[in-house]
């Protein structure tokens, strides 16, 4: 999903680079075209995202790649978490296993999946304490995958990680049913304490929802 305010950085005028006033010369890929510089009327759209798709992933890795000595504040940091089998959905195969290697070292046992058909796949065939996944994860997104993990499996914590701010917001997540929200690119910390406080959150929130079906069962009894 293409931004329609966003201004592509091949537009150019007489004046160099301009602000999507007007027409200008485009140079993306050996255009050599006429356009206003709105990346939504791309005459290449398909070329055109993927090489935002891939400047995007340089930067979530080049992010990663700075956040990878912190591994070792990780370990140090003062706060016991009970150990959880998590479910990891990403397609790029250097942030799952940024976020196994994270997880790994609280003692949290992974698995990894690329899209979300493939993440189903494992729920079908294995339990799981937690679902991290990403946005944009293929033909089905991070936020339908959510609303049919908890259409299968309700109260499960899911937390939704995007690098694409502008085009999805954390209401969004709320409303697909996810506990925790991230945006990319995110510090060892900030993850380390999101994911320990949706766990947190979810272990209180247990005792409540046993004892409301508890409580309904019961009612239903006496009502026979």
């Amino acid at each position: 999903m293409m931004s329609s305010i966003k201004k592509c950085s091949f537009y150019r005028d007489s004046n160099g680079i301009a602000m999507g006033k007007g027409l200008g010369n485009c140079d993306f890929d050996g255009c050599q075209s006429i356009c206003d510089g709105d990346i939504q009327f791309c005459e290449k759209p398909d070329a055109m995202r993927k090489y935002f798709l891939d400047q995007k992933g340089k930067e979530e890795e080049g992010a990663i790649k700075k956040e990878l000595p912190n591994l070792k504040i990780l370990g140090s940091l003062n706060m016991k978490s009970s150990q959880y089998k998590v479910l990891v959905v990403d397609d790029e195969e250097f942030i799952r296993t940024f976020i196994v290697t994270l997880l790994s070292k609280k003692g949290h046992r992974c698995v990894t999946a690329m899209d979300g058909a493939e993440a189903l796949d494992k729920m079908n065939s294995d339990r799981f304490d937690a679902v991290i996944t990403d946005i944009v994860i293929g033909k089905v997104d991070g936020l339908t995958l959510t609303k049919e993990i908890l259409r299968r499996y309700p109260g499960l914590p899911i937390m939704i990680m995007t690098g694409y701010t502008d085009d999805y917001s954390v209401e969004e997540a709320i409303e697909a049913g996810a506990q925790e929200f991230i945006k990319k690119p995110f510090s060892i910390t900030e993850f380390d304490l999101r994911f320990r406080k949706m766990m947190r959150d979810n272990e209180i929130l247990k005792p409540s929802e046993s004892k409301k079906n508890e409580m309904i069962f019961n009612l239903q009894k006496e009502s026979m």
